[in-house]
């Protein structure tokens, strides 16, 4: 069976569905491919679900600048789906830290978003090993209700949606591409749109264009049960830890900068084994002692955190830009080759917005509308 659509997507996470629906609105055909059985079942889900206005990188003031510009956007549109009714707090460890509390306070004015300098020990919930904190207006969303709202907005605006389907090759043609699933469907895009995340070099590669190398990492955060009021706590800047209410819900999910990463990987592609829950990584674990570890650790910033019960894990690949280590950035890039295929290397969640916005301006020139 052939069908033809104006822009195919592969991937169904935020920055696909988002992309979509922007394509959609322009009155073009659109398809999205979905490897899994529902969307937002892959990085999007499997991360600490947090919106961010930039307070996370204070080594990279590129990212934060990204983050503010889809921040707001972000949040008026999914406004249904995001809960703030918690203090947000980001503190400086008293050692290990690779920012200077006086550098962070000053990385804080030059973001130009609005914050509240606190002193640790008047914070409601008990800190060791900390100097200074700050309280900002960062949220996070509910990934169930984002998922259920966009579900909603693909059918409304009559996106083909293709889950459980897996694309086995990509060609070129003399209009653009024929995309085939691994179902032995053929699709006839016009243009080509590759917001896999994790996989977005298999695609292009194929393709026969220049691929870089990318960091992969495997992670895990535990999902937990914490007796506290809704609180978020970040520890910086270096291998520390952020605890955050999981969405609307009463759990809380915990990560570790430096626990969380069970495996990484510096390739051209990432594992295939990585795709399959069963043979990733983190089988080859102990869950008990795992989390274990992570919270003694994180413990001796967080005392309460002793109380914690594990309830489940988020777990799933991510992708990183190579030679990043030294600022911790995490851009989103946006990548166009011939007029006619485009790569998404995501960034952060909110920043799906205004990548979704800016691939619309290609799109509408592309089809001169």
């Amino acid at each position: 069976m052939i069908s033809y659509v104006d822009v195919a997507i592969i991937g169904g996470g935020i920055f696909g569905v988002e992309t979509a629906l922007s394509a959609a609105s322009l009155g073009l055909k659109v398809k999205v491919f979905e490897a899994n059985d529902t969307i937002m079942s892959g990085a999007t889900k499997n991360n600490q679900n947090r919106l961010h206005l930039g307070f996370h990188y204070p080594r990279d003031i590129e990212t934060g600048r990204q983050s503010i510009r889809g921040f707001y956007a972000f949040k008026h549109k999914y406004q249904d789906c995001i809960t703030g009714q918690f203090d947000n707090a980001y503190f400086i460890a008293s050692k290990g830290s690779l920012t200077r509390p006086e550098e962070y306070l000053k990385f804080c004015r030059e973001l130009g978003v609005n914050y509240k300098e606190i002193n640790p020990s008047d914070f409601h919930i008990d800190l060791n090993g900390v100097d200074i904190g700050i309280l900002c207006e960062e949220v996070v969303y509910d990934v169930a209700l984002l998922k259920s709202t966009l579900l909603q907005s693909l059918e409304k605006s009559q996106i083909n949606l293709a889950l459980n389907t897996r694309i086995s090759e990509v060609q070129h043609s003399q209009d653009g591409f024929e995309i085939f699933d691994h179902n032995g469907n053929k699709v006839k895009a016009k243009f080509l749109i590759n917001a896999t995340y994790s996989d977005i070099n298999r695609i292009t590669a194929a393709l026969n264009y220049n691929i870089l190398q990318n960091h992969y990492e495997y992670t895990v955060v535990p999902v937990v049960e914490l007796d506290i009021p809704r609180v978020g706590i970040t520890i910086m800047d270096g291998p520390f830890y952020t605890l955050l209410p999981f969405g609307k819900t009463s759990k809380y999910l915990l990560y570790s900068v430096e626990q969380s990463v069970i495996s990484t990987v510096s390739s051209d592609q990432m594992p295939k084994e990585w795709h399959c829950p069963n043979d990733a990584p983190f089988n080859e674990l102990n869950p008990t002692v795992y989390f274990n570890n992570m919270i003694n650790d994180a413990s001796s910033f967080i005392p309460i955190l002793k109380t914690a019960k594990v309830i489940d894990f988020l777990q799933g690949p991510r992708m990183v830009l190579s030679n990043k280590d030294c600022t911790d950035g995490r851009p989103s890039v946006i990548k166009i080759f011939d007029n006619k295929y485009i790569t998404i290397f995501s960034g952060k969640i909110d920043h799906s917005i205004w990548v979704a916005d800016d691939i619309k301006l290609v799109l509408r020139d592309k089809f001169a509308l």
